[in-house]
């Protein structure tokens, strides 16, 4: 009987290798805007999880980068030249997951991929500077893009439980506005998009 089970087991591990040889055309990306060959490449990808290039964030930029084929164009999130606060620098995947947008820990999906790493509820969570892992919500693009000020990028806790989860809060403890805490002033341009005048290409910076 148990030899049985296992040639079982070794038959259906053999079907599953030849259906994915066989019928490779339905291998697709989970972002349906992305192609898996923008960022992979099955022979001699120099990077790991055979990637096209062997830095990641090298990578995400030769398509959002200045010269890339995205008009969403990015850059890490670093702070001001001479600033007086402590050197930081976030690259693309400490806030982004490159497959899919993650469900977040208030039952709603993130957009924009955002949400690096899930809890052990496989809930969208950022890796952040100074406060630790903490869950991130991001579902909409704010009041000026006319979407809700709610679950935008800094919409003050508008939900009221007591957790600033904002993608642009939910790591900030010594910016002026918008911390991932009650102190600071949390009035400036809530709910809107911040982008509008920090934009990603900039490293956020105004």
């Amino acid at each position: 009987m148990k030899r049985f089970i296992a040639m079982t087991i070794v038959a259906l591990a053999a079907s599953i290798c030849a259906a994915l040889f066989l019928w490779p055309s339905n291998a697709q990306s989970l972002l349906p805007s992305h192609q898996c060959s923008y960022c992979h490449n099955m022979h001699g990808a120099p990077g790991f999880s055979l990637l096209n290039n062997a830095q990641v964030e090298a990578l995400c930029l030769t398509c959002h980068g200045p010269g890339g084929i995205s008009t969403l164009k990015a850059e890490v999130h670093k702070n001001k030249t001479r600033s007086s606060y402590p050197a930081f620098r976030i690259t693309c995947r400490g806030c982004h997951n490159p497959h899919d947008n993650l469900p977040n820990w208030t039952g709603g999906t993130n957009i924009k991929l955002v949400g690096a790493v899930t809890s052990s509820l496989g809930k969208a969570q950022i890796v952040t500077v100074n406060s630790g892992t903490r869950f991130v919500t991001f579902e909409s693009r704010g009041t000026d893009a006319g979407e809700p000020s709610l679950h935008s990028f800094a919409d003050a806790d508008e939900d009221g439980n007591g957790y600033y989860d904002g993608v642009c809060e939910t790591c900030h403890t010594l910016a002026k506005f918008h911390r991932n805490n009650s102190s600071g002033g949390h009035s400036h341009n809530t709910g809107k998009t911040c982008t509008d005048c920090h934009p990603h290409s900039n490293y956020f910076l105004k």
